[in-house]
C-alpha cells in the first residue's frame, strides 16, 4: 500500500470513487475529461477572464523555465514581464539541482518512480542548457519559450495528474487545481495557434506592456533578431502544440490502459536499485 492511500480516511481507504486516488480506474478515465470540460466551459463562460492571469503568469513561467535551466536567474512577474540576468549562476544551477536531487531521492525512498525519472531527465536537460548552450542560442530559446511555455508547461500540468509524487506534496487532492488551470491555457494557445495557422489570426506582434508597436515583443525578436520567417514561427507553435497533445492523449491511454504496471517492474530492473519491482509506484 502507498503512503497516499494509508493515509486516507478509513472510509475512503481502497475507495475507487475516492478523488484522490491515484490508482482508481474510475477516476483515472473520468476524471481528466470531466475536469477539461468544466475548465472549457468556464472559459467560455462571462467568468472566463478570471483565468487570463493564470495564463500571462505561465507565459512568464516559460521565460524563466528556460532561464533557469540554462543557470540565469529569472523573476516572472504575473503582468506579463520576467527580468532575466544575462549572466550564468553557479549558485542558482546549485540550488537548482539540489532540489532536484531532492525530489529524486525522495521518490526513491517513498518508492515512486516518477520522481526519480523526472529528476534525472530535468538534471540531465538542466546540465547540458548551462554548460553546453551557448549565450545566443540560450536567449532564443528563453524567448520562443514564453509561448512555448504556454504549451509544454500546460502539457506538463495536465499530464502531472496521473503522476503520484513524494507524500510531502499533497498531490492527491490540488491536482485537480492544477489540471483545471493547465486545461484552460492549453487548449486557449492551441485554439489560438491554429487559427493563425488558418490566416484567422495574425502573429501576435508586441508585448502586453507596450503594445502592438513594442519592438521588444517575442515575436518581433525571432523575426528581427534570429530571421525567423512568419511560415518558421507559425509552424514551430503549431508542432510544438501538436507534439503535446498526442504527449497528453499517450499518457493518458499509457495509465488508462494499465500500462504503468509493466513499466515499474522495468524501471527496477534497469536502474538495479535492488528493490522489490512490487513496492515502486
Amino acid at each position: 500500500m502507498d503512503l497516499e492511500t494509508a493515509n486516507l480516511a478509513p472510509g475512503h481507504r481502497g475507495s475507487s470513487y475516492d478523488p484522490r486516488s491515484f490508482d482508481s480506474p474510475i477516476i483515472k478515465a473520468v476524471a481528466p475529461p470531466l475536469v477539461a470540460a468544466l475548465a472549457m466551459a468556464f472559459k467560455l463562460s462571462a467568468l472566463g477572464f478570471l483565468l487570463e492571469g493564470f495564463h500571462v503568469w505561465i507565459h512568464e513561467l516559460g521565460h524563466a523555465s528556460v532561464a533557469w535551466l540554462s543557470g540565469r536567474p529569472a523573476l516572472p512577474l504575473p503582468f506579463g514581464w520576467t527580468n532575466v540576468e544575462p549572466n550564468r549562476s553557479l549558485v542558482l544551477y546549485l540550488v537548482l539541482l539540489g532540489l532536484l536531487l531532492v525530489l529524486g531521492v525522495t521518490g526513491w525512498r517513498e518508492r515512486k518512480a516518477w520522481p526519480m525519472v523526472l529528476a534525472a531527465a530535468l538534471i540531465a536537460l538542466q546540465t547540458f542548457m548551462t554548460w553546453r548552450l551557448s549565450e545566443d542560442r540560450a536567449r532564443q530559446w528563453m524567448i520562443f519559450g514564453g509561448v512555448g511555455g504556454e504549451f509544454y508547461l500546460s502539457a506538463a500540468m495536465i499530464c502531472l495528474f496521473f503522476l503520484e509524487f513524494p507524500e510531502w506534496f499533497r498531490w492527491g487532492s490540488c491536482r485537480y487545481l492544477v489540471l483545471f488551470i493547465g486545461v484552460s491555457c492549453f487548449v486557449e494557445s492551441y485554439s489560438f495557434w491554429k487559427l493563425v495557422r488558418r490566416g484567422a489570426e495574425g502573429i501576435p506582434y508586441g508585448s502586453m506592456i507596450n503594445g502592438e508597436d513594442d519592438g521588444g515583443g517575442d515575436m518581433n525578436i525571432l523575426r528581427d533578431d534570429y530571421q525567423w520567417t512568419q511560415h518558421q514561427i507559425v509552424s514551430a507553435y503549431n508542432h510544438l502544440g501538436d507534439a503535446c497533445l498526442l504527449a497528453i492523449t499517450l499518457v493518458y491511454l499509457f495509465y488508462n490502459l494499465r500500462l504503468d504496471r509493466v513499466f515499474h517492474p522495468l524501471l527496477a530492473r534497469v536502474m538495479s536499485l535492488g528493490l522489490d519491482a512490487r513496492e515502486i509506484r
